[in-house]
Formats: structure tokens, sequence, C-alpha cells
């Protein structure tokens, strides 16, 4: 049986898991990185095929937090930040069979068929009056029915939803997954003036961000993570799966096997798990049960991504913008959205060809996962051929499916994660990040990461916890000190 000895042990090679690890090798820190899997990333992986760069997972990301943005700088040597080109700028919305450009100033708002005239004056009413939020907790769909009315709610809001969360507008709760936007909506009654003013105060106070607007990498947001794998080196160990942990004396027994059927026991004074929700749970039982029981009613949604590529006399479509999302009150199953790849990013496709991301299950369709290839791109090819004017079949088909890939923030989510917190703070030396904590952008996963290392490397240089330097973005431990200027959604689909 092969055995390993480690400061500290980080269980999950995904973004959270390499982050944290890279930051503790930076500081010195005797750290190891377990990987069930071969492929280490996680979701954020990329490849090149044919010509055309494929993501598997995210597709761009808004750098809008320290920690982010401290990691691209750390990596320039090696990742090069490119920006997304300007048409990435017009957005569509599904509706009826039909593609409408999402209004982008107050003339489209009053004109656009996206929503009837009644819908529209009760949009623009809502954007300088409110009723009061009340102290229950309200689901997205409640808060947005009370200020914008339930149209708006149920074609506008749910569409930006599904871009991120993948989920259900009537369950999921405004204060867990967005809330910035939950605190200015239960103290502001007119968001035209709170914008007006916010305009004015970031000019004089906020530091401009280095990457401005939607970015990615040359190579793909996979080079990221497979930038960290190589600077880890031999402190990753993937291929091995965590079998079961045990908390005894003074760390932690970490039982691990491979395909080989070989075994190896690590065993580390700290214990990082940077898993899913499911999994962190199965391994938390046995050492933490109450943070197990906590993680165990959070639900997760699954997700199918198809990347298809086609030569550019194969669509009609001109495919001139980001692409479009799909409200979840569409029938006959249209997917969740699709993204015009190169016409964001146009180094993603050869040259007279083109690439479109599909985006299936979710939610609003969690049986899609389990559907065999055929099945799902027959579904997708219905949409997309007559909206996008597609003829003939793809000249590339790549589909990476991604199960329980992004936890539900239903109501009552707040509780259960301070439930877990607690839990864990009780074991010695255990620390539990993901993206079930703080969001599930590549900026919220990132910044739960840098600031587990900071704290680990901070008590291994026998500081006290309160006394350990944080960065303002990244300070605080409960779900609600999170300190930002703004509050800026990132779609993990389009």
């Amino acid at each position: 049986m092969n055995a390993a000895r480690f400061d500290t042990v980080v269980v999950g090679g995904g973004i959270s898991g390499l982050t944290a690890a890279w930051r503790l090798h930076q500081a010195g820190v005797n750290v190891g990185l377990i990987e069930a899997s071969e492929q280490v990333g996680g979701c954020t992986r990329t490849e090149r095929r044919d010509g055309f760069l494929l993501e598997k997972g995210p597709f761009n990301v808004m750098v809008r937090d320290p920690s982010f943005e401290e990691l691209l700088g750390d990596l320039a040597g090696e990742v090069r930040v490119v920006s997304a080109a300007k048409s990435a700028r017009r957005r569509y919305i599904y509706r009826g069979g039909r593609l409408f450009a999402v209004p982008s100033n107050p003339l489209a708002l009053l004109t656009t068929g996206l929503i009837s005239f009644g819908a529209r004056c009760r949009l623009i009413r809502g954007l300088f009056f409110s009723r009061e939020t009340g102290s229950r907790e309200e689901t997205i769909a409640e808060a947005a029915t009370r200020r914008f009315g339930r149209e708006v709610a149920e074609t506008l809001i749910s569409a930006v939803v599904s871009g991120i969360w993948a989920g259900d507008i009537d369950k999921l709760s405004l204060a867990a997954c967005f809330p910035n936007v939950a605190r200015i909506d239960s103290e502001v009654t007119s968001l035209v003036g709170y914008g007006i003013r916010r305009i004015f105060a970031s000019r004089e106070r906020e530091r401009p961000p280095q990457w401005r607007g939607l970015v990615s990498c040359d190579e793909g947001l996979g080079a990221l993570t497979q930038t960290l794998v190589g600077r880890l080196g031999d402190h990753l160990l993937s291929g091995w799966r965590v079998g079961v942990i045990d908390a005894s004396g003074d760390g932690f027994r970490v039982e691990c096997c491979n395909r080989r059927g070989e075994e190896m026991t690590v065993v580390s004074s700290r214990l990082v798990l940077a898993l899913s929700v499911s999994q962190s749970s199965r391994l938390l039982t046995p050492i933490a049960p109450e943070a197990a029981l906590a993680l165990a009613s959070v639900e997760s949604a699954s997700l199918v991504v198809l990347n298809l590529g086609f030569r550019q006399e194969q669509v009609g479509h001109d495919l001139n913008g980001f692409g479009f999302l799909v409200p979840q009150n569409e029938p006959d199953g249209p997917p969740l959205g699709v993204l015009w790849a190169d016409s964001i990013f146009p180094h993603h496709a050869p040259p007279d060809h083109r690439l479109i991301r599909v985006f299936l299950g979710g939610a609003r369709d969690p049986q899609a996962v389990d559907r065999p290839d055929d099945a799902l791109l027959s579904m997708t090819l219905s949409t997309a051929k007559p909206l996008l004017g597609i003829t003939g079949d793809p000249v590339l088909v790549d589909i990476c499916r991604h199960r329980d890939a992004i936890p539900q923030y239903e109501v009552g989510h707040r509780e259960r994660i301070e439930q877990l917190r607690r839990a864990v703070a009780a074991v010695p030396g255990l620390y539990v990040i993901g993206n079930f904590l703080e969001g599930v952008s590549l900026n919220d996963c990132v910044r739960v990461a840098a600031r587990c290392a900071a704290e680990i490397i901070g008590m291994s240089r026998g500081q006290a916890p309160d006394s350990i330097p944080r960065e303002p973005a990244a300070c605080g431990t409960d779900l609600h000190r999170r300190v930002r200027a703004t509050e800026r959604v990132e779609a993990w689909l389009p």
C-alpha cells in the first residue's frame, strides 16, 4: 500500500481545489491535491479539435473579484486573457418560436415585442417604484413579480436565471442567489435613481478593473486549470478516488484507490474538501455528520453542453450576437440557451465555420443528462435548424455531461449553509469549499478558495484567526458579508 503525508491535503481538482492548493503551495505549505479523474479541472476544461476550441463547461467570465483578478495576474506569463467581441453585447430571448433582442435602452424597452404593452408599463413602473419586501424570504419569482409583474418575471427574469443557475425561479431564493440585489430591492424604491447615484459614486471611489466586460483565455478557460495543474507538479495526485476519511488523533487519514486497484493512505493535519454537494456530503458523513446532513438537503441541477460545428454555408442566420436564452415557461422543451461561440470569441472556430453551444437539462429537464447522444442531438437540431436556418448535419459534435453540477440555492439555503459552517468549524483542521457556498461562478469559487487558503496559511504560521489579513472582497465567513461595489451576474451558460 502506498502512503503519503502532507501538512494540508485538498480533495477535488476543480477550480476551487486547484486555487486553494496553488495558494498554499505558493506560500510554502506542504500541500497535496487528490483528484479522482485523470482529467483535472472539473467542469472548467477546454479541448481543441479540428480547428475548433471547445469549452466543456464555463465559456466566459466577467472579472469582478480581486481574488480572481489576482489569479489571472499570477498566471499572466502562461495564460493570455482575451476580451469578447463587441457583437457579444447583442443578446436575444426565445419566445414563441422567435428571437427577440433584449432591450438595451429605454426606447427599445418601450417598443419591444418580447412582452406585452401592459407588461412593459408594469416593468417601467417597477423601475421607479415597488412595494416593500417584508420579512419573509422570497423566491426570485415572488420578488420579480412584486416589482415588475408576473409576465416580466416569467419571460425576462426566468431566462436570465436559467443562464446562470439552470434553475426554477419559483424555488430559487433571491437573497441566496443575488444577496446584493435582494438588499438593494429591500432598501431602494427607485432603481433608476439608485443606478444614477451609483454611476457618480463609482467614478469617485472605485478602482477600474484591469479587464472589463466578458473575457476568456486565448486557449480557453481550461488554460487556467491546466496552468495550475502544471504549477502544482508532484503535489497533484490524479486518478485517485477517495473512499473514506477518518478523523482521528491530530489529523486525517484519507483512504484512496485507483483504477488498477492499488490503494493509498494520505495522512494530513488539515483537510480541505473541494467537491460537489453529493460528494462532499458522502465524505463528511463519518467525520462531520451534521455538516453532511446540511448538504444532503441541497438540490443540484445537471447540465448537458453540446458544441456543434458547421460550415459557414450551412447556417442561414448571421449569428451576430451572444446568443439566446429561453424562459422557463416555453413549451415543447427547447434548450435552456444557445450561444454563438465564434461571434463572441472568433478564434473558437476555424475560417469559414461557425460554432454554437447548446445547453440542455437543468431543473427544467433533469432527465436530459441520461439521454443518449443521438436523442440529445436530434432534440437540439429540431429547434436550431428552423430557428437559425441550419441545413445538413454538423461537421463536429461534442457532447459533455455535467451531473449535479449546479447547486440550487432554494429558499432556506442560507440557513443550511450556516448549519454546514458551524458543523465544519467544530472539527479542527477541516475546511469545506465549493460552488454551493457563495455563488456558482468562477469568481465566487476562486474567492472562497483563496480565503480558505489564506486562513490555513495564517494558522500554519501561528497567527490567531482574527488577525489573519484578508482582502476586502474576501473578508467575513457568512453568506451575507460579501463586500462588492455592485452585484454583477455572470452566466454559467451564455
